[in-house]
């Protein structure tokens, strides 16, 4: 009885958990077809090593502002330094 009861809330905590997670959009003509509003754009220097985890920064950053979907408009590597600048457009 204990295990079924234990595994009843693990299964609701993975799908709360899944419900919210924020989704990247590849286009503005996708966030259209989508009749997404926009909530504006954000952006963040971060110092990490590659392009995957400075996408990822953004989307932390989206999802902490309740965005359900972000679109990166900007990426820019420094080379003298580990920090990257992203910027994206963030939607509800």
């Amino acid at each position: 009885m204990k295990i079924s009861a234990l595994l009843a809330g693990i299964i609701v905590v993975l799908t709360i958990n899944t419900a919210y997670a924020i989704t990247e959009i590849q286009n503005a003509q996708q966030a259209e077809k989508m009749q997404l509003q926009s909530m504006g754009v954000i952006g963040a220097s971060v110092a990490v090593d590659t392009l995957d985890e400075a996408v990822a920064a953004i989307r932390d950053k989206a999802e902490k502002q309740n965005a359900s979907y972000f679109r990166v408009i900007g990426v820019q590597s420094y080379d003298t330094s580990p920090y990257w600048r992203v910027s994206a457009e963030i939607y509800k």
